[in-house]
């Protein structure tokens, strides 16, 4: 039996969700947003996309990570807007880092969601009925699992440093640099070799490598849910490519 590397904070994002998506179908939402980086995505189709992920997020139980989301669009759409002149500050520095906000930021939110929302166990299943390579499905466990404890162990740090009076925000990080290095990065550093070693440990512990089919406690399968998500997928492409083309 394989319950491989499913830690406790997956188990209370589980238990917080009210929408479960199948990995596969998250896979495909990434795919798809990552083609607003060498595409030009119409507004409305990028604030539905936005509208979409706020929505998916507050049913996995982070509705401040929505609330969030929706805040910092719609920053982002009113400075794109805002009239200017074309050789002041604001247009040659501000709407540049504007404009690559918005073209990073559906693929980035797309991967969070992934990433916040899958729990190891359920990722390894549908890769494995992908008929994805062993060495691939093993590698993006473990990536999966690294990166939040990672976070976690970074929120740590944070509130360490708050403890001994050194707060960790943009201006002292440009005031004390050296000081943001000294008690940030070398205990980050020295975790995240830590933490890598223990999950190859335990994967290897779990059986992950082990030859043969293997029994897990949760399988991936679609729903509902699933099929209309595949057909806004779809609405959506034909949106893009029917701006493209100049039909609407």
């Amino acid at each position: 039996m394989d319950n491989t590397m499913i830690g406790k904070g997956w188990n209370n994002t589980e238990q917080k969700a009210k929408l479960v998506l199948d990995p596969r179908t998250k896979l495909l939402l990434v795919l798809c947003m990552g083609l607003a980086v060498v595409a030009v995505v119409p507004i409305y189709v990028e604030f539905i996309n936005i509208l979409l992920f706020a929505c998916l997020f507050f049913f996995n139980g982070q509705s401040k990570t929505a609330a969030k989301l929706m805040v910092f669009f719609l920053t982002l759409f009113a400075l794109s807007y805002v009239p200017c002149s074309s050789t002041g500050l604001f247009a040659t520095v501000v709407l540049p880092v504007v404009f690559m906000a918005r073209s990073f930021m559906l693929p980035v939110i797309a991967g969070k969601y992934l990433i916040d929302s899958t729990p190891v166990g359920l990722l390894m299943s549908a890769l494995e009925k992908l008929k994805m390579p062993k060495s691939i499905v093993i590698t993006l466990s473990v990536m999966f699992r690294f990166f939040p404890t990672l976070g976690e162990e970074y929120r740590n740090i944070k509130n360490a440093m708050k403890m001994r009076g050194i707060g960790l925000n943009a201006l002292n990080i440009i005031l004390h640099p050296l000081v943001t290095l000294e008690y940030v990065m070398v205990p980050l550093l020295a975790s995240a070799s830590r933490i890598g070693d223990e999950l190859t440990a335990a994967g290897h512990t779990k059986g992950v490598d082990a030859p043969g089919k293997k029994i897990r406690y949760k399988t991936a399968r679609f729903g509902i849910v699933d099929v209309f998500m595949l057909l806004y997928i779809a609405v959506g492409i034909c949106a893009v490519i029917g701006a493209r083309l100049y039909v609407w």
